[in-house]
């Protein structure tokens, strides 16, 4: 099998493994937001639907809203030390599978923990929202002369229909996805650097890797797939790589993207070869993740 080959394979089944990952996550929240959704349901049951009694159900589901909160943010943290080690393999094995064995000194996390912490700032920014829209649902409810269940209509009697809840889960669905895959792609970009440093003789590029998600792609992101550029080299508009510091929103939320350390030698580079305008040998990589 040659190098290439073996590498690209490799590749395919880490993209698969990163996008499981997400998944996974994603599920968690839902999972945890639906169990809270039941408690708060059997709360505004349980309680005497009288505004006298108004403060007592607040401060229940406040009570619950904060303990949704502390477990999605240990989850999303758990989640995000996988994809950081994921980065790392998506750098190493696709190497190692091509017969490559690079040296380079572990990377250093510091610059990955901010971003971790920036993540759970969004991640409790969406816990006090969840509790406020519940809390103030409860009491213009009971003031507004609704029923339990009209008050749980508004809320949301599940993770789809109209309401707080599916609000909610559509938002958390946004930040578990782009978190884990600005981790993992940050985590990816330091390891090259480490490798590239440690090995400077071999001509290396990076090559941007579309996700072929279902839905509806960036048509620049599309554009981009299989493109390479130096590894000094942002790729076209400016992007250094998926998920970089300093992207904007547009760029980044629910983006899949992501980019590979690949060798000119491997891409029969043309002599008169221009970085950001040539395009990938195959298309099987990008598909296959």
């Amino acid at each position: 099998m040659l190098p290439e080959t073996a590498f690209d394979g490799r590749v395919a089944k880490i993209m698969k493994r990163i996008g499981k990952l997400e998944d996974d996550e994603v599920v968690r929240a839902f999972n945890l937001l639906e169990n809270l959704r039941r408690l708060v349901a059997s709360r505004i049951v349980e309680t005497e639907w009288d505004a006298h009694f108004v403060p007592q159900l607040q401060e229940a589901i406040s009570r619950a809203v904060a303990g949704f909160g502390g477990q999605y943010e240990g989850q999303l943290t758990s989640g995000m030390r996988e994809m950081i080690d994921a980065g790392i393999d998506a750098v190493d094995w696709p190497l190692a599978s091509a017969g490559i064995k690079v040296s380079a000194p572990e990377i250093s996390r510091t610059a990955l923990e901010l971003l971790q912490g920036h993540s759970i700032v969004l991640a409790r920014g969406l816990t006090d929202d969840l509790g406020r829209k519940l809390n103030y649902e409860v009491s213009m409810g009971v003031l507004g002369g609704k029923t339990p269940f009209e008050v749980m209509t508004s809320i949301g009697r599940n993770l789809t229909d109209r309401g707080v809840f599916p609000s909610i889960a559509a938002r958390a669905e946004a930040i578990t996805r782009t978190e884990m895959a600005r981790i993992h792609s940050n985590a990816r970009e330091a390891r090259m650097e480490s490798v590239i440093a440690a090995n400077p003789d071999r001509k290396w590029l990076k090559k941007w890797i579309h996700s072929k998600k279902k839905g509806q792609p960036r048509s620049s992101h599309v554009a981009l797939n299989g493109v390479m550029v130096k590894v000094t080299e942002d790729f076209p508009g400016g992007r250094p790589y998926p998920h970089a510091p300093g992207l904007s929103a547009s760029e980044t939320v629910h983006c899949g993207c992501s980019h590979v350390l690949t060798l000119a030698e491997w891409e029969k580079l043309p002599k008169d070869w221009e970085p950001q305008q040539y395009q990938p040998r195959s298309d099987a990589l990008a598909s296959a993740a």
